[in-house]
């Protein structure tokens, strides 16, 4: 069973640090820090991307180089099981921290559900549909946060941040997330406990293209400036008969 999987390649990291007992960190502006963002990408049709990312600072990387015995470069390979091998997996720096990120596509809600629960075995998702127009996500990860990772945070002495993030498929219309950015939604995953939920809904597209509501506007204008004209004719030429006997008469 592969389990927590995701938020477990925390600790490899961890235990790394363990094994050689307290050190102190080299001087550096920033604090060592951990990074972790579990990442949803949805289409209007269900389908999309999932991808976990690990961010090790550079003030981390050089914590753990700092270790007696630990004179190995690190590179993403180091933190991600061989389960991930059929994952795409790209390594990068940014602002000199290690950023690895594993990548897969999914062709449906179903095929999604399947990777979620692959994960995180004891998770369970209350509503995952797409009904009506609308994208609907609930889902209860059991994640204990702060039980997990917060004495591990405390006591090696860097920052540990872990975000749930969803990139929805158009309007966001209702959601509990702790931060909102247009279509996209992030929670904190040390805040939450057994009975958190993630709850987000929003509609399947993005709207009607600006550039088709424009040509319509501008076409109902035109509808309506051809009407007053033809209007306006037909007035002048009642006017005009009725202000000419001869042309009446006739």
């Amino acid at each position: 069973m592969k389990g927590k999987r995701s938020l477990a390649l925390l600790f490899p990291v961890a235990l790394a640090l363990c094994a050689f007992g307290p050190a102190p960190a080299p001087a550096a502006v920033e604090d060592p820090s951990i990074g972790v963002r579990i990442v949803s990408d949805f289409n209007a049709d269900g389908s999309g991307k999932l991808s976990f990312e690990i961010e090790l600072s550079q003030a981390f990387m050089a914590l753990m180089k700092s270790f007696g015995g630990s004179d190995a470069d690190y590179t993403c390979d180091t933190f991600y099981e061989s389960s991930y091998d059929e994952w795409e997996m790209t390594e990068a720096t940014r602002d000199g921290a290690l950023v690895c990120t594993a990548l897969t596509s999914f062709e449906d809600l179903d095929g999604y559900e399947s990777l979620i629960l692959g994960d995180f075995s004891e998770a369970s998702f209350t509503r995952l549909e797409i009904k009506g127009g609308r994208f609907y996500y609930d889902l209860n990860p059991q994640i204990a946060g702060a039980s997990a990772f917060g004495e591990l945070e405390e006591g090696m002495g860097f920052d540990i941040e872990v975000l749930w993030i969803l990139k929805m498929p158009g309007e966001v219309v209702d959601s509990n997330a702790d931060e909102a950015s247009g279509q996209t939604l992030t929670w904190n995953v040390l805040d939450m406990n057994s009975s958190t939920h993630i709850r987000a809904e929003s509609k399947t597209g993005g709207g009607l293209d600006p550039t088709l509501t424009i040509l319509a506007v501008l076409g109902l204008l035109c509808c309506c400036g051809l009407v007053v004209a033809i209007a306006g004719v037909v007035l002048f030429l009642v006017l005009r008969r009725k202000n000419n006997p001869a042309a009446a008469a006739s």
